[in-house]
């Protein structure tokens, strides 16, 4: 029988309250297959001035089905009637050299698929995304992505020292050969089940973020030269989720 999950995240402002996420999904099991499909309706935002409309949209609907590495996309369902709907497909597998075990996956976007863009637009070309990660280097794992939309290649290192895990990541313009932007998380343990997060960009911005069980406290810092906090930029994010049998 098929199982449906509900997962909301609440985030909360001094000036307003509005669902992060508000999504429903069921997974089942065909043939081997494991099918999973989302719809993610639209809600209203709670401001200071009150409730805003609510959208007669259709949902976002997502489906995919995935067997033995191989998953299957199909984006935006709900854009079947406006003739805007391309699946993309991802293979992930686990290649051996010289006794170490890389994990690696590839990922075809074909032109017309609307899975990037923000607004459901469709590609207007073939994308084309590498990925590949591989063994842990004295307690850190290295990770390698590249797509070819924006002839881009991801390097991110992560591992523990002590308590903390630490990831370095940084994006490379490879036409350019030039940085596009690195970023420094440390997420660690404190007493009570709080985690602390910190994340630290080039730009000379951050974000401390302290989280327990469901709730979490993200404190955005614009400047780091010139810190400033202030009420209104604090959100507290609460997340929920329930099961259903079918």
């Amino acid at each position: 029988m098929p199982a449906v999950t509900l997962n909301t995240r609440t985030d909360l402002t001094t000036s307003k309250a509005k669902l992060g996420t508000f999504e429903l999904t069921t997974t089942t099991t065909v043939e081997g297959w494991k099918i999973k499909a989302t719809a993610e309706p639209s809600v209203p935002e709670l401001t200071k001035s009150g409730l805003s409309d609510f959208s007669a949209e259709i949902p976002a609907m997502n489906a995919e089905a995935s067997k033995d590495g191989i998953t299957v996309f199909l984006d935006n369902l709900q854009l079947i009637p406006k003739k805007q709907f391309v699946p993309r497909l991802k293979i992930a597998k686990s290649v051996d050299v010289a006794d170490q075990s890389y994990d690696v996956k590839a990922e075809l976007i074909p032109k017309g698929n609307t899975s990037a863009a923000k607004d459901n637009s469709p590609s207007n070309s073939h994308v084309v995304k590498l990925g590949v990660t591989a063994p842990a280097i004295s307690g850190f794992t290295p990770k390698l992505d590249y797509s070819t939309g924006n002839n881009t290649a991801t390097v991110e290192v992560s591992g523990k020292v002590d308590k903390a895990t630490v990831t370095l990541k940084a994006d490379i313009d490879i036409e350019g050969k030039k940085s596009k932007g690195a970023s420094a998380k440390v997420a660690y343990p404190l007493p009570e089940g709080v985690k602390a997060t910190v994340e630290v960009k080039d730009d000379k911005s951050a974000k401390v973020e302290l989280a327990k069980d469901q709730f979490t406290l993200e404190v955005p810092i614009a400047d780091l030269t010139a810190p400033s906090l202030s009420a209104d930029n604090l959100t507290l994010k609460v997340k929920y989720s329930m099961d259903f049998d079918m």
